[in-house]
């Protein structure tokens, strides 16, 4: 359009153009097929540091020479192939020399009549942006734990090397694909999160990996501002294998307080369980630890006495059993006391049992202790002493678990020993298992050569007992002949099951019973 023929609109039109050029906040420019600049605006006179009209007449390579090498091939092919090219440029302009900035330019081509008559450049810097770009790239490249992003109906958008890693999926298998089932397994908790915009912070999650396995993971989820989730994840197999590994110590540090706080409330209780002769005798009862807790439940030592052993309130445990041994001795019966190995090492517990024994009236006779091959061996010359100072002050001495051990017999020669319990694994399953009753018939004899009681614990029926009776064993202990029970306050002796009596040929030994048919 020529000017004498411009209208009033053209005008105005115009200007409205040259304003908006003027005051754009990127650059913009036109350069002539020379690659010579016809028109520059401010922006992008102050991004080439001079001023608009020293442009006029100036090439690239005068005016940005850092940049021309990435400009100029631009501008031959635009000239060649008429189409318009979109790169980045990244170096130091005139205006800045020092510091090195990224643009996004956009070279087009003019025409005039369908002719080629210039270039037209639209410049943005996007320094701070690529910058941003580039660090969190870094980021996300080297964070050791993974990062899932999620739209906002729950599909994923993004996902680091990291999450690659540990799940075993590509970014590109995953994308556009809903999280929910193909990564987090269940993942319910995530999945209300999610739904609900809110941050949390997940302790025990479980990923499903992409070969099947499970993934334990401690996850947090945390909503984007325009909608969707960011996932944070973390390999948790060592952290579950530490939890578990530490476990068994935690549990031990709850029962050791609450051991201490049973002391303490007196929430300790005494049991008791028959021990029954099978040929003649004084019928004897073990005394049995328990514990209530708080909500009255009766707690078997089995659960609470490992912790006691391993922080060393075992030997307060057993002193309290052994105080309240003594009131049931002293009303005539005859008690069985188990000992534990710190018990048996400790050279004032002489001295206690003594002071006990004096305080209750208890006849020492009535009192048994029992004594494990593995308290012996934790210091065989504290537990030789320990046992010889037993029988001083007149007490018995048990031998329990006897057969289970290498020593046993050196102990059986050395100990003053009263009497052998036979150990439950030999006493179980007697009627079906033929080494077993030669094992116990064995048992038997030695004790007799010894001039020592036999015991056997864990008798669980008739046909057991039958079988201990005609091998000569003395006393039977277990859930046939009664189960443990609390001991009573005053005089009244445990309830036992009725057993048959010995029949007249019991001193006989009967053959080995062989195996029953299954």
């Amino acid at each position: 359009m020529t000017p004498d023929r411009r209208t009033d609109g053209d005008v105005e039109s115009l200007s409205q153009l040259e304003s908006l050029e003027s005051s754009a906040p990127f650059g913009l420019g036109l350069l002539d097929l020379d690659f010579r600049f016809v028109r520059v605006n401010e922006a992008l006179a102050a991004i080439n540091g001079l001023p608009v009209a020293a442009h006029a007449g100036l090439r690239v390579r005068d005016v940005a020479p850092e940049l021309c090498a990435q400009v100029e091939p631009l501008l031959t092919g635009i000239v060649e192939s008429g189409e318009s090219v979109t790169r980045e440029l990244v170096g130091a302009t005139p205006a800045a020399p020092d510091r090195k900035g990224t643009w996004l330019s956009t070279w087009y081509p003019v025409r005039a009549d369908g002719r080629l008559v210039g270039i037209g450049v639209v410049l943005v810097e996007v320094t701070e942006q690529r910058r941003s770009e580039q660090l969190r790239s870094v980021i996300m490249e080297t964070m050791v734990e993974g990062l899932l992003a999620v739209d906002q109906d729950g599909h994923v958008t993004f996902m680091n090397p990291a999450a690659e890693r540990m799940l075993g999926w590509s970014e590109d298998e995953l994308r556009d694909r809903h999280a929910h089932g193909v990564i987090t397994g269940d993942g319910a908790e995530i999945e209300t999160a999610r739904r609900q915009r809110r941050a949390v912070r997940l302790m025990e999650q479980a990923f499903m990996r992409r070969d099947g396995r499970v993934l334990p993971v401690m996850c947090s989820i945390t909503p984007k501002p325009y909608g969707g989730s960011v996932i944070v994840f973390q390999d948790a197999t060592e952290e579950s294998e530490r939890r578990r590994s530490a476990q068994p110590d935690l549990d031990a540090v709850t029962w050791a307080a609450r051991i201490r706080e049973a002391l303490a409330d007196e929430r300790l209780e005494l049991y008791t369980q028959p021990i029954i002769p099978l040929a003649g005798g004084t019928a004897r009862e073990e005394l049995l630890l328990r514990m209530t807790s708080r909500d009255g439940q009766v707690v078997p030592a089995g659960e609470f006495l490992p912790a006691a052993e391993q922080f060393g309130l075992v030997v307060d445990l057993d002193r309290w059993v052994i105080a309240q041994a003594m009131g049931v001795a002293r009303r005539g019966r005859v008690v069985q006391v188990n000992l534990s190995a710190a018990s048996t090492a400790d050279t004032r517990l002489l001295d206690f049992i003594d002071r006990e024994l004096r305080a209750g009236d208890a006849p020492p006779s009535n009192v048994i202790f029992e004594l494990t091959e593995t308290a012996l061996m934790a210091n065989a010359a504290a537990g030789e002493a320990f046992a010889g100072g037993l029988v001083e002050l007149g007490c018995g001495l048990a031998l329990d678990d006897f057969g289970t051990g290498f020593g046993s017999l050196t102990y059986l020669k050395r100990l003053p020993v009263q009497s052998l319990k036979i150990d439950v694994d030999f006493v179980r399953d007697l009627p079906a298992n033929e080494a077993n009753q030669h094992l116990v018939r064995a048992i038997v004899s030695l004790a007799r050569s010894f001039g020592n009681e036999t015991v056997a614990e864990g008798v669980e029926d008739e046909e057991t007992l039958a079988l201990l009776r005609a091998y000569g064993v003395d006393y039977a202990q277990g859930f046939y002949v009664s189960r443990p029970a609390p001991v009573a306050l005053g005089d009244e002796r445990p309830r036992v099951r009725p057993v048959m009596a010995p029949s007249t040929s019991s001193s006989t030994v009967p053959p080995a019973v062989p195996p029953r048919a299954a």
